[in-house]
């Protein structure tokens, strides 16, 4: 399939060809709770403007802690929300 960047393909999907990840957000209007979590955790854990700076100049592990927490987070989340049900 040829599609260019960010374009919709026959099935309904948009195709990130330029994305760097690997994970596709499965609820698009997510993406933005997303990106302001990880600015979130980053301040707490020290790392100023992580949306302004190349990720890439950071180490492994500072940029392991952001997703790690964040993820630690989103679980926490999930099992009080399922513990409520």
């Amino acid at each position: 399939m040829n599609t260019t960047p960010n374009q919709t393909s026959q099935t309904g999907t948009t195709n990130n060809v330029n994305r760097t990840g690997r994970n596709n957000i499965v609820v698009p209007e997510a993406r933005q709770a997303l990106n302001q979590m990880k600015i979130e955790v980053a301040n707490e854990l020290g790392i100023s403007n992580y949306d302004q700076i190349d990720k890439g100049n950071l180490t492994a592990r500072q940029n392991g802690y952001v997703g790690g927490t964040i993820t630690k987070r989103l679980v926490e989340y999930a099992e009080r929300t399922m513990g409520n049900k």
